[in-house]
């Protein structure tokens, strides 16, 4: 994507805009985190229950600081800006201004840091993290390219990202901060 365009999506996305693309594990839906009308947006595509919450995916742990707890170790802190062998999100006590349909009915909230080109592009542009889900209804098979994405979804999204290489192909692993679990491998 070029810088031009790289600016008028985030330009769109600080407004409100809800986008498929393809990032560092599958094709996924997003939108920026504090907008609950373009959260809502997503969880209406996918007929995904505010309760579940969702992942916050980003090119630096520092625009995540405001949906996390403050009291992290320096240790904590080291290991989610550590590159790991296969993306991972990480579940995280949230901060208590954290929106609740970020968390869903959790009292911790997902984090993922990675080094997509696409992803650092846009989150690096409006200096926040992205609301990040599977590109899919719930339940489903995640779609596995534009094609599919633009026929599934085109008339319920503002944008549908090219350009970009598919990830790995399978969901992140989810680990528990705290404790070091294997929530999702």
């Amino acid at each position: 994507m070029s810088p031009w365009a790289i600016n008028r999506l985030s330009k769109a996305v600080e407004q409100g805009a809800v986008f498929a693309y393809s990032g560092d594990t599958i094709w996924g839906f997003g939108c920026h985190p504090l907008r609950s009308d373009s959260v809502d947006q997503i969880l209406y595509i996918k007929r995904r229950s505010a309760n579940k919450g969702l992942i916050l995916l980003s090119s630096d742990l520092k625009f995540c600081l405001p949906y996390i707890d403050n009291n992290l170790s320096t240790a904590n802190i080291a290991l989610l800006q550590q590159h790991q062998s296969k993306p991972t999100t990480w579940l995280i006590p949230a901060s208590p201004h954290c929106p609740a349909w970020l968390r869903g009915e959790y009292p911790t909230v997902a984090i993922r840091i990675t080094n997509h080109p696409f992803i650092r592009s846009l989150c690096n542009n409006i200096e926040s993290p992205i609301v990040s889900t599977s590109a899919n209804l719930t339940g489903k098979t995640p779609v596995r390219n534009s094609i599919q994405a633009h026929r599934l979804f085109a008339n319920q999204l503002d944008f549908i990202v090219t350009g970009y290489e598919s990830g790995t192909g399978r969901a992140s692993e989810i680990k528990s901060l705290q404790t070091g679990d294997t929530i999702r491998s």
